[in-house]
């Protein structure tokens, strides 16, 4: 550092001191005293050289200061968040005479997303239409979405089925795992495919069958939809749907969904 040479100090400091300062010799000053100030004058050199060093840290307010604006930011991502809505409340056509609107909100959780938001169409009714399983499969034509077929027995019993497709004449089953059955007793039992199998929906002129296993069916109603049966059955492993395992129908409806 300009000349300063560690060797050169601890031999004679004179030569480099005089070099720096050259009135420090003339000035009377004691070898010792000399000696410190060339020491100082190396010191305040070196700590020169040092000053690239320097790095400015934050002060405590500055890191508070960002600090909050980190937790504002997370907070304005948290809020961006959209908050779940609320299920959307089906809206029927025409009056239900079987269900009330505790039911109706009830089901429509069960149902399969791609049918929220739509309209519930009386497609067949008893009271309008007759007990007539004909005049059912007829008032299904043109339609080909899913179907909630919902009953009341002589007990006062509601209960019934969802088709992921229209009820219609056939000569085998059809329908996909969408298809569950269900129950008010009081409280809502929904039944939902297992998997055991694929006897989801079969009608004929003489029955409509819904779940199958074993000889048995979950729901089935005869030709003039004034009776019906109920047994467990493998396809939703369900229970006996009304409180007898058979019923006479009082009120039978079937709403399309789509």
């Amino acid at each position: 550092m300009g000349g300063c040479r560690v060797s050169q100090v601890r031999h004679s400091p004179f030569p480099l001191i005089c070099k720096l300062h050259p009135g420090a010799f003339s000035s009377g000053r004691t070898e010792a005293s000399l000696t410190a100030r060339c020491s100082l004058l190396c010191w305040d050199r070196r700590m020169k050289g040092l000053r690239w060093h320097y790095t400015r840290l934050p002060s405590q307010a500055e890191d508070d200061l960002s600090g909050k604006e980190g937790e504002e930011e997370e907070d304005e991502k948290e809020e961006a968040v959209p908050a779940p809505e609320d299920p959307v409340e089906p809206q029927l056509v025409e009056a239900s005479q079987v269900m009330g609107a505790s039911e109706i909100r009830q089901l429509s959780l069960h149902l399969p997303p791609r049918v929220t938001g739509h309209s519930w169409s009386l497609a067949f009714c008893t009271s309008r239409d007759g007990f007539s399983l004909r005049s059912l499969y007829r008032r299904m034509e043109g339609h080909s979405g899913p179907v909630l077929l919902v009953l009341r027995d002589q007990d006062g019993q509601m209960f019934g089925a969802f088709s992921s497709s229209a009820l219609r004449l056939s000569k085998g089953f059809y329908g996909t795992g969408e298809t569950f059955l269900f129950s008010f007793s009081p409280q809502l039992k929904v039944f939902k495919w297992t998997g055991n199998n694929s006897f989801f929906v079969k009608g004929d002129l003489d029955s409509l069958m819904m779940g199958s296993g074993s000889g048995q069916f979950g729901l089935w109603l005869d030709g003039d939809l004034y009776r019906g049966g109920s047994h467990p059955c493998a396809t939703f492993n369900n229970e006996v749907l009304a409180r007898q395992e058979q019923f006479c129908i009082m009120e039978l409806e079937a709403w399309a969904l789509s």
